[in-house]
C-alpha cells in the first residue's frame, strides 16, 4: 500500500505489534526509500511514552519529539522547537487532545508530514468531532490508521475512517447509513457483503490464533445469576453490617 502511495488500516488484534511494524515502516521509507523529514504520530495519552519508548529500543537510528506538556511554559518551548527545527526530526509523536487544541492545530497545520499515524484511529469514526476535524486539517503524503476495532456499532463510522482515507471517493454518508440500521430493523445483506470486500482493500487484519498457532484456545465460562437472588444477599450483607 505505501509503494501504490495509498492510506491504508492496520487493523491487527491488539497484542501484534501494529506499534512496532508502524516503526518499522518509518524505518524503512527513511533508510530504503530515502525519505527526509518527520512523519506524525497521533495516540491516545496512555500509550504517548509507550511509543517513545518502543521507537528509542527498536529505531535507535530514529529522532522522535515528543510534543505534549501539561505545562504552558514547556508547550510554548516544544511550539519553538516545532517551528524551527521539525524538518531534524523522523517522528513526532503527539496526543489527540494536543492534536485538537487551536495552538497546536495552528502549528501543525502548517507543516508537511510523510505520514499521519492515527493510533487507536477510530477515534475519528464521527465526522462531527473537533479531533476529526482537526485531523483532516493536517498535510501529509501518506496516511496510516492503528485499530483493533474498524467497526464497532454501524456502518456509518465506517465511512468516517473511510472518509478521512479518501475524501474525494467517499462524499457521503447516505449509502452506509442506509444498508445498516438496527433501530429500524433495516439491513441490506448484499450491501454488508459488498462493505466487507470494500474495508479488505484498505484493511489488512490479522487474528492471534492465525499468528500464533500454539496459542491456546480461549475459553469462556457463562455464569449464570439470578439477580433476585443476588439483591436478597445485598441486603443481608448490609443488614449484618
Amino acid at each position: 500500500m505505501h509503494h501504490r502511495g495509498l492510506p491504508m488500516i492496520l487493523g491487527d488484534e491488539m497484542g501484534l505489534g501494529k506499534t512496532l511494524q508502524t516503526i518499522s515502516l518509518i524505518s524503512h521509507i527513511k533508510e530504503t526509500c530515502g525519505y527526509t523529514g518527520p512523519s506524525l504520530v497521533i495516540c491516545p495519552l496512555s500509550v504517548l511514552y509507550s511509543w517513545c519508548q518502543e521507537i528509542e529500543k527498536h529505531a535507535p537510528s530514529l529522532t522522535y519529539f515528543r510534543l505534549h506538556s501539561s505545562s504552558s511554559t514547556q508547550r510554548e518551548i516544544q511550539k519553538k522547537t516545532m517551528s524551527m527545527e521539525s524538518l531534524k526530526y523522523d517522528v513526532i509523536v503527539t496526543t489527540y487532545e494536543m492534536a485538537k487544541s487551536q495552538e497546536i492545530q495552528n502549528l501543525i497545520s502548517r507543516l508537511y508530514f510523510n505520514y499521519v499515524v492515527l493510533d487507536e484511529g477510530h477515534v475519528i469514526k464521527c465526522t462531527e468531532t473537533q479531533i476529526a476535524h482537526a485531523i483532516r486539517k493536517i498535510h501529509s503524503q501518506n496516511k496510516l490508521i492503528l485499530t483493533g476495532t474498524p467497526l464497532q456499532n454501524n456502518l456509518v463510522e465506517l465511512y468516517g475512517i473511510l472518509n478521512y482515507m479518501y475524501p474525494a471517493t467517499f462524499t457521503s454518508s447516505e449509502p452506509f447509513a442506509n444498508c445498516f440500521d438496527i433501530g429500524k430493523n433495516r439491513v441490506d445483506a448484499d450491501m454488508l457483503l459488498k462493505a466487507n470486500k470494500l474495508l479488505k482493500m484498505f484493511m489488512k487484519r490479522r487474528l492471534k490464533v492465525e499468528v500464533e498457532k500454539l496459542m491456546p484456545k480461549k475459553i469462556e465460562t457463562k455464569v449464570r445469576i439470578c439477580m433476585n437472588v443476588c439483591a436478597c444477599m445485598y441486603v443481608c450483607i448490609l443488614n449484618l453490617e
